[in-house]
């Protein structure tokens, strides 16, 4: 068996090749990453952005015929509250048999349909950003498979690398050394030469110091044989923060940057930055141990946090945590703006029953909105200006007025087609 067919250090490689075109990006990930699977056929990679409402495909590359692009493109544009939900979220590999048939039997059908009978399933594998944009990598194939616990594992490491190398080439226009992200710089021995910002302080400069040393070593050969171990030492970010990249300047000399690549968000609403990036990838069906990896803290850390979120929105468990946070929600459905200082919801209507809504005060329906979008009570009394054990109060006789006990309940309430009397 050729080297590079177990090279899976290669892939998460070209994820992090920031200087590319999309295309040319595409086309190396699928170069590295064909090799792998050992089955299945026209491996085939896009890119897409998406809301609660689309989903915009930017670019596509495959080794198959033009076929494949157009079966690809075809299945983004589907629309049942299964195929929605599927490339929003959910687990980062799987077979369309598994996530999708047995939920909607009809999307089998669609399937045969869209390839003209001579695709029965896919091996999918999902690089999410945590900003509404994605990679997408399939093989297909003549029969329905199932993919083993291996191939779950190691692919979902690597997702995790491609949607934080697709999520810094989405942020940065070009890289040079002087790029605001930028925060540390090595030379090509891991050398530290400068730090900045975040990355300044003498216990951080030790952690990045450390981790491009470590990440050297699992690049070199006998990293590259042993993927079991090189992929679960190298977390998709560093210390909850950065990104390591190689960065060539117009001589060739290499230099390694540690680049900020957090997921932002421009309302945290009363939640910390750390609670709102992990409460966004439990929205999308995350696993603490996959939300740990993903941003490179511990699992406890995930677990803590994900408890400190239910506490402050008030929600009773991690399922309506979930249900809350889901990319197809009512709440994702609220588009989060900043104009002239003043923090601004704004959705296409109608988003809710208002028929709900003409039971409650204009004071009242104000505060639904900021439920809708997440905030906590202690957010909402800051953008209210009023105190928080008043915003408590208020959020209590709207459950009395509207029969319903949590929040997860009052979104689901105000979602229902044809609310109870």
């Amino acid at each position: 068996m050729r080297q590079e067919s177990k090279d899976w250090i290669g892939v998460i490689e070209a994820g992090y090749e920031l200087e590319k075109s999309d295309e040319t990006w595409l086309a190396g990930i699928l170069d590295r990453a064909s090799p792998l699977l050992g089955r299945g056929f026209w491996p085939t990679v896009g890119i897409y952005d998406y809301t609660p409402l689309n989903i915009n495909v930017a670019s596509i590359e495959t080794q198959g015929p033009a076929l494949a692009k157009d079966f690809l493109q075809s299945s983004l544009q589907v629309r049942t509250a299964a195929v929605d939900e599927f490339f929003r979220g959910g687990k980062p590999v799987s077979s369309l048999s598994e996530a999708l048939y047995t939920r909607e039997p009809g999307i089998q059908a669609v399937v045969e349909k869209i390839t003209d009978g001579a695709v029965k399933d896919k091996f999918t594998v999902k690089a999410m950003t945590g900003q509404n944009s994605a990679l997408i990598m399939c093989w297909l194939f003549a029969k329905q498979i199932t993919p083993t616990k291996r191939e779950c594992k190691r692919w979902a490491q690597v997702a995790t690398h491609l949607g934080a190398g697709l999520r810094l080439r989405q942020r940065l226009s070009s890289l040079t050394l002087d790029s605001l992200p930028v925060e540390a710089i090595f030379d090509a021995s891991g050398k530290l030469h400068e730090a900045r910002n975040e990355a300044s302080a003498s216990s951080t400069r030790e952690v990045l110091c450390n981790a491009v040393k470590r990440i050297d070593q699992l690049r070199a050969q006998a990293g590259r044989n042993n993927p079991e171990t090189s992929l679960k030492l190298w977390d998709g970010l560093v210390d909850g923060r950065w990104s390591i990249v190689d960065y060539f300047d117009t001589d060739q000399r290499r230099f390694i940057v540690a680049i900020k690549n957090t997921p932002h968000y421009t309302n945290l609403c009363g939640l910390t930055a750390r609670e709102r990036q992990v409460a966004e990838f439990v929205g999308m069906g995350r696993s603490s141990k996959e939300i740990s990896y993903t941003l490179g803290v511990s699992h406890s850390a995930i677990t803590n946090c994900t408890a400190r979120i239910q506490t402050k929105l008030q929600l009773a468990s991690r399922a309506e945590l979930v249900g809350f946070f889901s990319p197809g929600g009512l709440r994702a459905r609220l588009m989060e703006m900043d104009i002239a200082g003043e923090e601004l919801l704004v959705g296409k209507y109608p988003l809710t029953n208002t028929s709900l809504l003409e039971k409650l005060t204009a004071v009242e329906q104000a505060i639904v909105i900021h439920i809708l979008a997440g905030s906590a009570n202690a957010d909402i009394a800051r953008q209210r200006r009023t105190r928080e054990t008043t915003v408590a109060k208020q959020i209590q006789t709207i459950f009395k007025k509207l029969s319903v006990r949590s929040r997860s309940e009052l979104v689901a309430r105000l979602q229902a087609q044809n609310p109870p009397a």
